[in-house]
């Protein structure tokens, strides 16, 4: 089902999102904080790095490595796990493969631009209206550089905060913490060792994992048919949280021939889907799981089987899931 595969290579293995109070920050800080952001995202997309990376969540850590190129034919990048299954995650431009190892190898195509580095949209964060409190932080070493801290705290319940640990030269992000709501880490990306604007060879970029057994791919655009953009749901929530819109909607099928429709939505930040597909019988109570700090909302409404999944806090899957409703003939959807 759409809701098992896609969260295998985006939230599963490393949750490839990075990535207190009710006041706006002071127009002069809001405004050091737009420049070290403006700068982080520069130095992600245009520097060339390798590193070493600890990620922590639920008590758990992984090692990482990372190569990045950023050149004139665009953006390679390739991550691969240092301790437990064989893990890897290739970059080229907007491809995104995550090949998993193991006993029943697996490979998952997506053009979802999934980075292991986020992307921030600074002017809509630092707008009156933003859901998001910017603040600058203290000054602190990470991976033998001095990084200055930026944090980014959510208004309400609905979404997570962040924080930023970007080196002093570059920019360049070095450290990334998931804060809930009340400023406490659910998740921390960090280098243990880091080069930065050094040479990247095509060889580093290659996978290790070549001899896999194709079990699936996902592409949410392109010739192959399996998601269509533009599509005209019959389903949307009846309330959102705030600043919450939809930025895609669409529809496929599983390799089985199940039908879906799929909904994406947005803050500019945090996001989260909505899939909706014929039901298959059973327990029609819903549920919410946990995969860190990802949740799962399912339920029934009628015949119909809805999921809501996203790196989002339990609250907010669960208000959209029970809003849902079916787009009145005529409706707009927003």
């Amino acid at each position: 089902m759409p809701r098992v595969l896609a969260p295998v290579c985006l939230f599963a293995w490393l949750g490839m999102s990075l990535l207190p109070g009710h006041l706006a920050a002071e127009p002069d800080e809001s405004k050091e904080v737009r420049v070290w952001l403006d700068r982080m995202s520069r130095a992600v997309e245009t520097l060339n790095y390798r590193g070493t990376l600890v990620h922590w969540r639920d008590g758990q850590m992984d090692t990482l490595r990372i190569v990045h190129r950023a050149d004139a034919n665009g953006i390679r990048e390739r991550i691969y796990s240092l301790d437990g299954d064989r893990r890897e995650i290739l970059r080229d431009g907007n491809q995104v493969r995550c090949l998993l190892g193991g006993d029943e190898p697996l490979v998952v195509q997506s053009q979802l631009a999934a980075r292991l580095m986020p992307s921030i949209p600074v002017n809509r964060l630092a707008t009156p209206e933003s859901s998001y409190r910017m603040t600058m932080g203290g000054q602190e070493r990470v991976a033998g550089m001095e990084t200055q801290v930026v944090e980014i705290m959510p208004r309400d319940q609905f979404r997570y905060g962040y924080r930023f640990w970007l080196e002093h030269q570059t920019g360049m992000l070095l450290r990334s913490a998931l804060l809930d709501h009340s400023g406490a880490q659910l998740q921390q990306l960090s280098f243990v060792t880091a080069e930065l604007g050094v040479p990247i060879t095509d060889a580093e970029l290659e996978p290790a994992l070549s001899e896999v057994n194709l079990e699936a791919t996902l592409v949410d655009s392109g010739s192959q048919g399996y998601f269509r953009n533009r599509h005209r749901s019959a389903w949307t929530p009846r309330t959102l949280p705030s600043n919450f819109t939809l930025v895609k909607a669409g529809a496929g099928s599983t390799a089985d021939g199940t039908s879906f429709e799929h909904l994406v939505f947005s803050d500019g930040l945090a996001s989260f889907s909505i899939y909706v597909e014929p039901a298959a019988g059973g327990d029609e109570s819903a549920r919410i799981e946990a995969i860190g700090p990802v949740h799962v909302f399912t339920g029934h409404m009628g015949e119909r089987l809805v999921t809501v999944v996203g790196e989002v806090p339990r609250a907010t899957v669960e208000y959209v899931g029970r809003a849902l409703q079916r787009v009145a003939q005529g409706q707009d959807q927003r």
